[in-house]
């Protein structure tokens, strides 16, 4: 039986898409991980620590695992070849766990040993040295419950992750802004069992962290987690991959989205740009990978907005609404690099045989892009800006910001999009790290630009800016046009 298992399992290993390594991920995850251990470690008691390190753990993995990773647990890759070997169903189960927990434990594994190699000093030598293997039992237990909630809710599921998902965003970067402020008050944090913590029994990361509070006189508690990451194995052994095709509906937000699209139709889109807009606007949004991979990012300017709320003085509050209303452009190579991603590649022939030009492609889908992506997400920040500071603010710097954009939008589809839209494979899908160095460029000029505008701009002023930022993008449109033909 074993050695069935192991040819299924390399089977499964080697059907694992090319872009689906979790290297790029790994190394990040050590880094974040290593600067904010290595920041609370000496302020934390062990079991505080453990819960500060799994807590992170859980953040930084998940959001992979139901984004980029997310193929892991929606499909298995390999069914068909499997599925035509002599081997048991318990074996074919047990191959495809054993696969799903590999590539999640590598990756969880570049923040648990960093979390464990700076583990406070007083830490019993056992439960530091055991850490890594608590956080794998929490991946475990992540895992089998995202799984389990997909095959529960079937396609109701997507959206529930994909709020899910931008709420980890939007916790992961709140965090790292203002978490450290609150390493007082977990530094006196009591212990999982103490009678006034009973809120940690419903906080899975608590469980996985009470061995580590042997150092402190408490009982070490290894049933709790070996119990539950049983349990979850268990779980992965059972439940079967959540695969489901999507069904044909409108969205609602492209039915609130409806003037603009018209408004779009009417005076923007030129004749020959029409097809690349719709079919863009209309299937970009449909695809679930693109969806899961994208959407959640927009808990990054959410956060910032969170961080807003926070300021006590009024300058403070404006300059950060400034920064991210002239800076949520920085997400954009997020979405522009899956731009081709679609589950139905072989339908790029489209593209080919399409009686239009190049330019006109590109600028169909840039403009669709705005509509679909930029006009909702600014509408968002508009609004919650004109609550916090007033209608005159949104003009000052809503308007320019969404101008701002437009134009980056513009700028980086030459460099971030790999391929005509909808033409490429999900997990052929490639962030190249070569435009890392444009998009500082952009996120420097655009913070300065934010500051500046905030401090500087009077409202005859934002006149002029949004006047100059039009002719801009007119400018910027038939340059792009020309430039490809």
């Amino acid at each position: 039986m074993f050695r069935r298992v192991a040819s299924l399992l390399r089977a499964h290993l080697a059907s694992t898409p090319s872009g689906g390594s979790p290297v790029a991920a790994l190394l990040t995850q050590a880094l974040v991980a290593s600067f904010f251990c290595a920041l609370v470690n000496e302020a934390l008691a062990p079991f505080a620590y453990g819960l500060f390190a799994l807590t992170l753990t859980a953040a930084l993995v998940t959001i992979p695992l139901i984004g980029e990773l997310g193929w892991i647990l929606r499909r298995d890759p390999a069914e068909e070849w499997v599925g035509t070997l002599p081997a048991r169903p318990f074996e074919r189960r047990a191959a495809r766990a054993l696969h799903l927990g590999i590539v999640l434990w590598v990756l969880a594994l570049g923040s648990l040993l960093p979390a464990a190699l700076f583990a406070p000093e007083i830490t019993a030598p056992l439960p530091r040295l055991l850490l890594p293997v608590l956080g794998l039992g929490l991946v475990t237990l992540l895992a089998a419950l995202v799984l389990f909630l997909q095959n529960l809710l079937g396609e109701r599921a997507e959206g529930v992750l994909v709020a899910f998902q931008t709420f980890l965003v939007l916790a992961v970067v709140v965090g790292i802004v203002l978490g450290i402020r609150s390493v007082p008050t977990l530094a006196r944090m009591p212990t999982l069992g103490d009678e006034h913590a009973t809120f940690l029994w419903l906080y899975p990361p608590a469980w996985f962290a009470a061995p580590l509070a042997t150092a402190e006189g408490e009982p070490a508690r290894w049933w709790l987690p070996g119990g539950v990451g049983l349990l979850a194995l268990g779980l992965l052994l059972v439940l079967p991959p959540a695969a489901s095709r999507r069904p044909v509906r409108t969205p609602w937000l492209s039915v609130l989205l409806w003037p603009a699209r018209l408004f779009a139709a009417r005076f923007w889109l030129r004749p020959d740009e029409r097809g690349a807009f719709d079919l863009v606007y209309d299937a970009l949004p449909r695809e679930r990978e693109v969806v899961l991979r994208t959407v959640p990012m927009i808990g990054i300017p959410l956060a910032f907005l969170v961080v807003a709320s926070t300021e006590g003085g009024s300058t403070q509050r404006s300059d950060v609404l400034a920064l991210l209303l002239f800076t949520a452009a920085i997400t954009l190579p997020i979405l522009l690099t899956h731009v081709p991603a679609t589950e139905t590649p072989l339908a790029a022939w489209l593209h080919r045989t399409a009686p239009v030009s190049e330019g006109a492609i590109v600028a169909g889908t840039v403009k669709a892009l705005a509509v679909r992506f930029l006009v909702p997400l600014y509408v968002l920040l508009g609004f919650v800006t004109w609550v916090q500071a007033g209608p005159a603010v949104v003009f000052k710097l809503a308007v320019p910001g969404f101008l701002l954009s437009l134009l980056v939008l513009r700028r980086l589809y030459g460099v971030c999009v790999g391929g005509p839209p909808l033409s490429t494979a999900p997990d052929e899908i490639r962030f190249d790290l070569d435009w890392l160095g444009v998009l500082g460029v952009y996120a420097i000029g655009l913070t300065l630009g934010a500051i500046a505008a905030n401090r500087l701009l009077e409202p005859g002023g934002a006149v002029v800016l949004i006047a100059l930022l039009l002719a801009l993008e007119g400018f910027e449109a038939r340059r792009l046009r020309s430039r490809l033909g």
